[in-house]
């Protein structure tokens, strides 16, 4: 059964629905992440009444709240995370809530994650996707493209957000026209509230509108088996990271504390030290010009530049 999960996982570069959740978990945590928006939600620029998390609170919630450090851990996820990452070691790289307001025009380009985390082998991290709301064709659930995992590491280009394209990632596949050919093998991945979905580390997702009059609501989590390492050596800086299940031995990362209350100084200390540490291994890797999308304009204008010195010794 481990081997056919993962030779599943592998071909198609998803798997879902995960139930591990039962009806009364499921709802507990749905009122947990409510009691949260309710703390330190806040309305947009724009006014109005409805409160979202938002900024630096959106990320790692499992450090701040014990109920999302269990959550994350839950043995029967973290089972499913062990068979398509064929590892006994599990690491959590990141987290963060995707919520999808009602009526809205946030949606999510076609990407990988890989593209977002200089990490590898790919095919030891993946992402959970964790509803705590029913997620569907008309709020917007996440979209596969089928076996899109084993096209190798996609060039992608940074887009800018639109009234009509409201993209919450910058970094979209270049190759639109790839995108389009693979049309046939999108998959929608509906889940009820207290299901997960897998996916791989390169499989190509997005997520269009919500075009319901509620809100859609997940925990997206990054997966990474104990021999993961950074693509780049040295290190530009060394992340913090969880360990979710078994040892690490390496050197590569440092293992953060687990939270024992909910919401308090020593929480919010630790989720600052983890975020600070994020948000300077983004400025470090940008500064050196390490981005995916960076590499792919650079490699745009040298072929440019070579093709204009060709015409010009033509001519």
């Amino acid at each position: 059964m481990h081997d056919d999960v993962r030779d599943r996982f592998l071909k198609d570069g998803f798997l879902f629905p995960v139930k591990f959740l039962t009806a009364d978990e499921s709802k507990f945590y749905g009122e947990k992440y409510r009691e949260y928006v309710k703390l330190y939600g806040s309305v947009g620029k724009s006014g109005g009444s409805h409160k979202r998390v938002r900024g630096n609170r959106i990320f790692r919630l499992h450090l701040i709240a014990k109920w999302a450090a269990e959550l994350v851990r839950h043995p029967n996820l973290i089972d499913a995370v062990k068979k398509v990452l064929d590892t006994d070691t599990v690491m959590i790289w990141s987290s963060d809530i995707t919520c999808k307001p009602s009526s809205s025009t946030e949606c999510f380009g076609w990407h990988q994650d890989e593209a977002y985390a200089l990490l590898g082998p790919d095919k030891k991290l993946c992402t959970a996707w964790i509803a705590l709301t029913d997620s569907n064709i008309t709020n917007g659930c996440v979209r596969f493209i089928r076996g899109s995992n084993n096209l190798g590491q996609l060039a992608h280009k940074s887009q800018v957000r639109t009234p009509n394209e409201n993209l919450v990632l910058g970094q979209v596949v270049a190759d639109q026209t790839l995108v389009e050919k693979l049309s046939t093998e999108v998959v929608n991945c509906e889940l009820y509230a207290g299901e997960a979905s897998l996916h791989a580390w390169r499989t190509i997702h997005s997520s269009r509108p919500n075009q319901s009059d509620k809100d859609r609501v997940g925990l997206a989590i990054r997966y990474m088996a104990g021999e993961v390492e950074p693509v780049y050596k040295p290190t530009v800086v060394k992340e913090l990271v969880t360990l979710a299940a078994g040892s690490y031995e390496g050197d590569d990362f440092e293992i953060e504390d687990v939270p024992t209350g909910e919401y308090g100084k020593p929480e919010w200390a630790l989720h600052k030290r983890s975020m600070d540490r994020e948000w300077e291994r983004r400025k470090k890797s940008k500064e050196k010009g390490l981005l995916p999308s960076q590499q792919y304009e650079n490699s745009k204008n040298s072929t440019n530049n070579n093709q204009h010195k060709d015409n010009k010794e033509i001519s």
